[in-house]
């Protein structure tokens, strides 16, 4: 197996999603219940001027729920769009456009029933449940806001428990629990870089069974056969133990077939990779069907605003009135991932209700005193 580029590309996708991102995701509740999500993103000339089918930037379908507002240079706020009398290219210079689609919805469970992501996009698949509770309580109404995204199928043919404990596990992908309170910098290197072999062997071990399984689809064709199918198949966790030990962690590169011929002491396996169109090269070719792959390529700034003042961030960054998540489905990996927070809107109405009880109350008492 040749699995430097299949266990490195989850890490270069995790990469490349914790780098600077323009792609923003919004979602603001009213006091009253509604609500509204919007996307901005960097948008090209040809969607300004109206291009969907091609251009659009968008993870979703723009229809004519969703408005149209962008930003240029000049920082000021446009409406018109589709753009038609106005230049875009400036001679050499491209302005740098930020486009925003926003769709406004009469409630939470309305966002829940007609918001989806558009058929072309790697999450289209991905249905978060949304919910909203709104109560109120004495002089203050508290909202609590919760969205909720479901765990996302990666491997399932080596549990995490076989190389990390369940709380290593939620650290890794979550950050959560906190498992370096009381460590220093040395510690905190040291216990990461045990985590990271720890993901790192079972990212591998699941390559390795996937293709394994692959490799005994194939077995009956492989011309002089070198060792007993029974054999192989109780020799496949040692094999892969014994090789990967010595194999360039760096780079994680263990080849299958170099490892079974040199198990066996043969080279024989080799016959199944022998050439571009050999049964092995072909799996390896595309991919081993790791779909799921394609998810990790999408990363948002989620930010949320909430009626009123936050109490609960719960997870969150908080700048000013608005909380931000990181939100991708790294996050998704070991279990479903979470969204919420709490806020509290005090309610003007009762606070002057109470009032005028109070001086209704006093008047009474003094115009009781003169009679």
């Amino acid at each position: 197996m040749k699995s430097a580029t299949l266990i490195s590309t989850l890490s270069v996708c995790l990469l490349i999603t914790s780098c600077v991102s323009n792609d923003e995701m919004l979602t603001v509740i009213n006091p009253d219940g509604s609500c509204y999500r919007a996307f901005t993103r960097n948008a090209d000339s040809a969607f300004m001027t109206g291009d969907t089918a091609k251009s659009n930037p968008f993870p979703i379908e723009i229809d004519e729920n969703w408005k149209i507002t962008w930003t240029d240079s000049t920082a000021s706020v446009h409406n018109e769009w589709p753009v038609k009398d106005r230049n875009l290219n400036t001679g050499s210079q491209r302005l740098k456009i930020m486009a925003t689609a926003r769709r406004d919805f009469n409630s939470v469970q309305d966002m829940a029933e007609n918001f989806r992501f558009k058929k072309s996009d790697s999450w289209r698949d991905m249905k978060p449940v949304y919910t909203l509770d709104k109560k109120f309580r004495g002089f203050y109404t508290y909202y609590t806001y919760k969205e909720n995204y479901p765990k996302v199928k990666t491997f399932d043919k080596v549990d995490f428990s076989k190389y990390m404990t369940n709380e290593e596990a939620e650290f890794w992908f979550t950050g959560k629990p906190d498992l370096l309170k009381g460590m220093n910098g040395v510690e905190i290197r040291e216990y990461i870089g045990d985590l990271e072999n720890k993901y790192n062997m079972w990212f591998g071990k699941n390559v390795w069974d996937i293709e394994f399984e692959e490799l005994l689809k194939n077995y009956d064709s492989m011309p002089g056969k070198p060792v007993d199918k029974v054999r192989l198949v109780s020799a496949r966790d040692s094999i892969f133990e014994k090789y990967y030990a010595d194999s360039d962690h760096e780079n994680h590169d263990l080849d299958m077939e170099k490892s079974l011929n040199s198990y066996f002491k043969t080279t024989k396996f080799s016959k199944l990779w022998e050439n571009e169109n050999s049964p092995m090269k072909k799996f390896e070719k595309n991919g081993y069907n790791l779909e799921f792959i394609n998810l990790f390529g999408v990363s948002y700034e989620y930010k949320l605003m909430l009626p009123g003042k936050i109490i609960q961030p719960n997870n969150a960054i908080l700048h000013g009135d608005t909380l931000v998540w990181k939100l991708d489905a790294y996050r998704m990996v070991y279990s479903e991932y979470a969204i919420s927070a709490q806020s509290r809107k005090a309610n003007v109405w009762a606070f002057i209700l109470s009032a005028l009880v109070v001086v209704t109350a006093v008047f009474s008492y003094f115009y009781k005193l003169k009679r």
